[in-house]
């Protein structure tokens, strides 16, 4: 016998949750997915599938969180960099402009652009190294996932 959505122990643990358009979006692609037509049967679903709820899946989210995170901090490190190197380009750009103008044999002058130009190129070396793990990290992440193709 069917129960019905009416019975008191049904209709008792109601859930009622506001979204966004986008989320709402989401959320309805995602009953798609699930083969259901309802909210309420997409999240009795949901709810009930242990793939979902286990540890494995607890600890392949947090390992995404983690990754995610890092891969955050590689790209802000990158933004950081590249800011950095182009600060330090315009900086030495200037000071050879006004020395070549004003006074081209200022020895002071040529060694702090000499010093600049070292400065870049250290940069330029690290920012290259963060690339290339960036890169290591989407490959190894496509890997993971069965995607190695792209």
């Amino acid at each position: 016998m069917r129960r019905s959505l009416f019975m008191p122990e049904v209709k008792r643990n109601l859930i009622q949750v506001r979204l966004t358009d986008a989320q709402l979006s989401e959320f309805d692609d995602v009953k798609k997915l699930l083969h259901v037509s309802t909210s309420a049967d997409a999240l009795r679903k949901l709810i009930n599938d242990k793939k979902l709820t286990s540890g494995v899946t607890q600890e392949a989210l947090n390992s995404a969180v983690d990754q995610y995170n890092d891969l955050s901090a590689k790209l802000d490190s990158l933004l950081w960099n590249s800011s950095n190197i182009t600060n330090n380009v315009n900086q030495a750009s200037h000071v050879l402009n006004v020395a070549a103008q004003n006074d081209p044999e200022d020895v002071e002058t040529w060694n702090w652009v000499m010093q600049q130009l070292q400065s870049i190129r250290q940069a330029t070396d690290s920012l290259s190294q963060l690339v290339d793990d960036v890169k290591d990290w989407l490959h190894k992440s496509r890997v993971v996932h069965g995607n190695s193709n792209v």
